[in-house]
């Protein structure tokens, strides 16, 4: 598979997504600047590993705490650290007016709420909705700040998805 031609010199920069659930739901945020509806996420800070920007973005964009499920088989030893892999790596196109074309190279974790969540309570990143599995089953809009429709990305709708489902099996 070929990539579509790229502006010369454009950058990479890594970033970690954390989808959180909590008893069957996940939550969806809107993001002003890419003005799409989004989990949590954004770019790593200096020497932090994918899981530690999934959680400290989960915990700064919600309020929340949370603990990322990791893969079954998972290796299990004292020595060295082992890091969950992501569900999955994304390359995402960010094209914005303030800001020059760049991609994300998204590490995309699922992960649990590690105490009681309160559907109703505001979050700290603004606008959000939580979300269960039959919400997520069909292609759905969701109202911007302005009201208009905004298509939730069919990456972002199956990814919730399968949190949801990756939650339920307890793993």
């Amino acid at each position: 598979m070929s990539e579509p031609p790229r502006p010369l010199g454009f950058e990479r920069h890594f970033t970690a997504t954390g989808y959180i659930v909590s008893n069957g739901k996940t939550l969806l945020l809107w993001h002003h600047r890419l003005k799409m509806w989004l989990p949590p996420g954004g770019h790593l800070e200096p020497n932090e590993d994918p899981v530690q920007g999934a959680l400290r973005e989960i915990l700064e964009e919600t309020g929340l705490e949370a603990a990322i499920i990791p893969p079954r088989g998972l290796l299990r030893v004292e020595e060295p650290l082992v890091v969950p892999p992501p569900e999955v790596i994304l390359i995402e196109d960010i094209v914005r007016d303030d800001q020059p074309f760049h991609q994300h190279i998204d590490h995309v974790y699922f992960g649990r709420a590690t105490g009681p969540v309160d559907f109703d309570a505001p979050i700290p990143h603004g606008m959000a909705r939580w979300f269960a599995d039959g919400d997520l089953a069909e292609a759905f809009s969701l109202p911007a700040p302005d009201g208009t429709l905004v298509p939730v990305a069919e990456d972002v709708r199956l990814l919730g998805l399968r949190a949801l489902q990756r939650a339920s099996e307890g793993t």
